[in-house]
């Protein structure tokens, strides 16, 4: 009696039914998981936006029943028992500086539609930390800006904490011009003066006392991703050392960037001491050459950095460099105080303010 010969095409075979079925799970699972993280992801901004809308709605209720019914000099007793009877009926969400808090945040933002709007991509926690802030201008700056680059409550903190807003070219313009501009971030607009800033904190380097300008240039490379969250929204590498070729002479921009939201080349130079009037003319050949030879069709004119350790205000408005496209700043390799910062910034707005009325 013969003997069957098990051909060696049955565990092949096998083994490839069982690399499909492998496939075709991790496939299958890959577009269910999406599915179910943006249904998560919905039904969580969903509640987020009605809990901030009902929060909003507590505030108002409780603002109005306490003025209109001119109770406002006890008001506080009728706050505190009633958010001792809301909290036996839900719980520790309603107490009393929670409903205080509410009552703020009414009158933060007394216009219903600009909180819904901004309550679908921001959270009660974004809201908690812009009330504190005084400046209304201020508030709406974080506020717009946290909503148009989807900014955690994390990286708000540390904007805030950054003052960022102080440093931004923008409140340096006068109130309309700032109004007009928060105007154009509501819907998504970013322009320069939103993204310019002095002075540029660079604590992350961590830089010795004595450094070169090679040092500094390799600081920023080595971190690059911290580098880039402090220049700001939109800003792509391109190039370290960016060969520019005039007649017979070679130049190198020190970091080359590019913008995509302001569609724009920016060119940045890095210079140790005190702004020197020749940088001047040094970034507008810079900004020139790129212009004629690398700007694209769809594309604005380049812009120009200049970072120094430090700059004469006066000098800088004499030279009229905004003109030629091009923002000098500041750049700080050790973290001051957030009392020191202000400091500092409040001696460039008086430098502004003389200058203005000269």
């Amino acid at each position: 009696m013969t003997k069957l010969k098990r051909t060696k095409t049955e565990p092949t075979e096998k083994k490839e039914q069982i690399q499909q079925v492998s496939v075709a799970t991790q496939h299958l699972f890959v577009e269910l998981q999406r599915l179910i993280v943006t249904a998560k992801n919905k039904v969580n901004s969903q509640v987020n936006a009605a809990l901030t809308q009902l929060y909003w709605q507590i505030g108002k209720q409780i603002n109005n029943e306490l003025l209109q019914q001119q109770r406002a000099n006890y008001g506080q007793k009728i706050v505190k028992a009633l958010s001792k009877k809301l909290t036996d009926e839900f719980g520790k969400g309603f107490n009393y500086s929670a409903l205080t808090r509410m009552q703020k945040f009414y009158n933060t933002f007394v216009d219903e539609v600009i909180v819904a709007t901004l309550s679908q991509q921001l959270s009660w926690s974004h809201f908690i930390l812009l009330l504190p802030i005084k400046d209304p201008l201020a508030q709406e700056f974080y506020a717009h800006m946290s909503a148009t680059e989807n900014w955690s409550v994390r990286t708000l903190r540390n904007r805030i904490d950054s003052m960022l807003f102080e440093r931004t070219a923008l409140s340096k313009k006068p109130e309309e011009l700032i109004k007009l501009e928060l105007t154009q971030l509501a819907e998504q607009k970013i322009t320069p003066d939103l993204l310019l800033k002095d002075p540029y904190l660079l604590d992350f380097l961590d830089l010795k006392d004595h450094y070169l300008e090679k040092d500094l240039e390799d600081g920023i490379l080595r971190e690059i991703e911290q580098f880039l969250l402090e220049l700001g929204s939109g800003f792509s590498f391109i190039a370290r050392q960016h060969r520019v070729q005039i007649g017979q002479e070679d130049f190198y921009i020190d970091l080359l960037f590019y913008n995509r939201k302001l569609k724009r080349l920016v060119a940045i130079d890095l210079k140790l001491g005190n702004f020197k009037a020749a940088y001047k003319g040094q970034m507008e050949l810079y900004l020139r050459y790129l212009a004629k030879y690398e700007q694209e069709p769809d594309e604005l004119p380049p812009l120009g950095i200049i970072l120094c350790a430090s700059k004469d205000q006066e000098q800088i408005e004499l030279l009229e460099l905004g003109e030629s496209g091009i923002h000098v700043g500041e750049y700080l390799t050790a973290l001051p105080s957030k009392e020191q910062l202000q400091q500092k910034l409040h001696q460039v707005m008086a430098s502004r303010l003389d200058l203005a009325k000269d």
